[in-house]
């Protein structure tokens, strides 16, 4: 009975040890965020070794081992902070990223519509976004198209959701709706996608407006000499006998 005791004393995180642990959660991820990742990694460590169970101390663990490269540390890190907290999209998000970065694509579906249905989290077209491209990856496009459209609409001023849009409806060769998105794109996020003109001069061009795409992809070669964005509007001009 005495060492049942004690096993169970040793299992249990007193106040004061979740406290610390929350505070230096707290502070790890102030160092990841100014971008002291080694010092973010100690922290966070110190963070988990006082409570096992802090979801978001090993969340903010996994997001700076990425940061190092240490994926396959981070991998565990990430499914330590699920298994306390599996409710929680913003985990699965990032442990979505992690997942595409290694090439496992249809695993980071899962997580991605796992965090989809969790209603409380007050940044769904980051999943939407992530998710239709991971869709797009798996050629559901009609799929990828459906949950992008989605994302712009709970967010209009997503800019690369805009342009993920615009690369989907491109897939799904419609070429007058993509060209539109790609737009609008330009007025919302002015030049922060240029690489929307070209996809924007292309699908113009493949609707037949030809003077406007040949408009669109010289304004690319202009503002952008040498860079191979340059280069492709470039061949898309010589191919159709533009320039």
């Amino acid at each position: 009975m005495i060492a049942l005791i004690v096993l169970l004393s040793a299992g249990c995180v007193t106040a004061k040890r979740a406290n610390k642990s929350e505070a230096r959660a707290t502070l790890g991820h102030a160092y990841f965020t100014e971008g002291s990742t080694e010092l973010a990694i100690e922290t966070l460590q110190e963070a988990t070794r006082l409570d096992r169970k802090n979801a978001r101390a090993w969340h903010y663990l996994a997001l700076s081992l990425v940061k190092r490269g240490a994926h396959e540390e981070a991998e565990h890190a990430f499914k330590k902070a699920i298994r306390l907290s599996p409710d929680d999209a913003a985990i699965r998000l990032n442990f979505a990223y992690l997942l595409q970065k290694l090439g496992r694509n249809d695993e980071a579906v899962e997580q991605l519509e796992l965090a989809r249905a969790d209603l409380t989290y007050t940044q769904p077209a980051k999943v939407l976004n992530n998710l239709g491209m991971a869709y797009l990856a798996q050629d559901r496009v009609d799929e990828s198209v459906a949950v992008l459209s989605e994302a712009v609409y709970r967010q209009p001023n997503f800019c690369a959701a805009r342009y993920n849009l615009g690369l989907a409806l491109s897939e799904q060769e419609q070429a007058a709706a993509s060209a539109k998105v790609l737009d609008e794109l330009g007025v919302v996020c002015p030049g922060e996608f240029p690489e929307g003109e070209l996809l924007r001069g292309q699908m113009l061009m493949e609707m037949g407006r030809m003077e406007e795409g040949a408009m669109v992809l010289q304004v690319c070669l202009d503002n952008y000499p040498g860079t191979p964005l340059a280069q492709a509007a470039g061949q898309a001009l010589d191919q159709a006998g533009m320039r």
